[in-house]
């Protein structure tokens, strides 16, 4: 083996290594950004979780090293909170139906609506003795549980981000399999 076949090895070497590298070093850079996405989408409506969801997806095949943990664990994490958004969204939407239900059949028993094109409610007379209780009880703890549901996802999915970045800058693996006792 002569002296330029043994430097051309350790160039082939030192450049596959440094490649290496560069691309955890690209896949961290990405959990980052994933990490801020998730962090920010209690204050965008969840845009940027779904946009974090999608570039976790999309790296989480073609990474090797323990980076690919990280996504997993966002990707994880991500449909949980969706998860929790949901419910607490399908729960206001049932509430504000019944409740719009319940006043408009309320209107509509009060008053004589025979004509639309010339109403005139004087709302401050309106009888709501009669709404049962229960649809009161029923409506207004809805959105009780749905107020928390929104705050537990919120709590949840900023904790996540945090403990995320957290392993991620000490370059530690993160998951149950990867707990140390």
């Amino acid at each position: 083996m002569n002296a330029s076949s043994s430097k051309a090895v350790a160039d082939t070497a030192f450049t596959g290594q440094s490649s290496a590298v560069a691309c955890e070093e690209d896949e961290r850079n990405l959990a980052y950004v994933v990490y801020g996405l998730l962090f920010v989408s209690p204050f965008s409506l969840g845009i940027t979780a779904l946009i974090g969801a999608a570039l976790a997806y999309l790296r989480k095949k073609d990474c090797t090293s323990y980076v690919q943990t990280h996504f997993r664990y966002q990707i994880k994490h991500f449909w949980a909170i969706f998860a929790l958004w949901g419910m607490a969204t399908f729960i206001a939407v049932i509430c504000t139906v019944v409740l719009t239900w319940t006043l408009a059949n309320l209107i509509w028993s009060q008053y004589d609506i025979s004509d639309w094109r010339r109403i005139d409610l004087d709302l401050s007379d309106l009888d709501i003795s009669s709404i049962p209780v229960s649809t009161i009880l029923g409506v207004s703890s809805g959105y009780v549980i749905s107020a928390l549901l929104t705050f537990m996802a919120t709590v949840w999915i900023l904790a996540t981000s945090v403990n995320g970045v957290l392993k991620l800058n000490n370059h530690k693996p993160i998951g149950k399999r990867f707990r140390t006792a």
